[in-house]
């Protein structure tokens, strides 16, 4: 694929994400309400990919099938928190996240399995206790 039809694909995407997400409304949140998300990351995108067409770089390189595994093994773990969420509560949930990517990405083992056990306590409790959003502690399997 040329840097160009990439560029023209990456465009069509952000204008449809842009027309689509411009008409989004909510009963709560911001003054300004949740249509300007898609405005920030929409337009921006549109600018730079735009960019792509009228500038193209060149020739593309591929990364090596190592990299190209992280970033699938990446997409699983975020993927199964997103399912796993529910089931096992926040913080377990969010300790398999830290540290499964932590690895993923390079980390060393022992040491993202502590960040993951002192990070997903410390966010529940940033988030239920003092922000007031409501996580459950302990999921479905454990009642």
């Amino acid at each position: 694929m040329s840097v160009r039809l990439a560029g023209v694909a990456i465009f069509m995407i952000a204008a449809l994400y842009t027309w689509y997400g411009r008409a989004y409304t909510a009963s709560f949140g911001d003054v300004l309400g949740p249509s300007v998300f898609p405005l920030i990351v929409g337009i921006p995108t549109m600018i730079l990919s735009a960019s792509l067409v009228v500038f193209p770089s060149g020739h593309v390189e591929w990364p090596d099938r190592s990299h190209i595994f992280r970033q699938v093994a990446a997409l699983v773990i975020l993927f199964g928190y997103a399912w796993l969420l529910r089931p096992l509560g926040f913080p377990l949930a969010t300790f398999g996240l830290i540290a499964g990517i932590g690895i993923v990405l390079g980390g060393p083992p022992l040491k993202s399995v502590i960040l993951g056990a002192v990070l997903s306590p410390g966010l529940w409790v940033l988030f239920d206790q003092v922000l007031g959003l409501p996580l459950a502690f302990l999921g479905g399997w454990f009642r």
